[in-house]
């Protein structure tokens, strides 16, 4: 079975082993291409980015985010995403304290 091509890592932008998906708490450039939310109602505009298994294990910082689908291989400079995109923590129960 082929590996899923995720493109360059958003981090190192090396190609080898890129296969771990995180989330960003900023609003991607393409709605609908990307996180969301089916507890709290957030769409799937959230940024996400790709990172290869060494920069997963050292916690690098991501400086790029995908730019539409990760397979489309196109990334955008972390920094021009601003738009906060973060879930309503009042509607997810499994968070609340009692």
């Amino acid at each position: 079975m082929d590996e899923l091509d995720l493109g360059p890592c958003c981090a190192c932008e090396g190609l080898e082993k890129v296969r771990n998906v995180i989330t960003l708490n900023v609003k991607g450039t393409t709605p609908g291409k990307g996180w969301g939310c089916f507890v709290c109602g957030l769409s799937s505009d959230g940024a996400v980015a790709v990172l290869c298994d060494s920069c997963m294990e050292s916690k690098a910082q991501p400086r790029f985010a995908v730019d539409g689908y990760a397979t489309e291989k196109r990334r955008i400079p972390i920094e021009q995403l601003s738009i906060p995109h973060k879930h309503d923590l009042s509607k997810h129960r499994e968070l609340r304290v009692n």
